[in-house]
């Protein structure tokens, strides 16, 4: 019987957040996609809708819509992005 150890299983993405939610959170959130990232970190409610505006920009960064309003903007962290911008 095959264990699955720790070093198979792909890391958690982290996601680069600004200025979402009513809040305005800044910051790194560990989440399995956008969309779960901004809810987490803007601490939503299911009922409200997160959208992402489907074209990124030249860095990556993504517009966020919940319920419709324009709400900061999202992009998936790397580590060694700040050897390109």
């Amino acid at each position: 019987m095959l264990v699955p150890s720790i070093y198979d299983a792909q890391p958690m993405p982290q996601f680069e957040l600004e200025q979402v939610g009513p809040d305005g959170f800044s910051g790194l959130v560990r989440a399995r996609t956008p969309e779960e990232a901004i809810r987490h970190a803007a601490t939503l409610a299911e009922k409200c809708t997160v959208t992402l505006v489907p074209e990124a920009d030249v860095q990556g960064w993504q517009g966020v819509q919940v319920d419709g309003a324009p709400s900061g903007r999202v992009r998936p962290h790397q580590r060694m992005r700040f050897r390109r911008d």
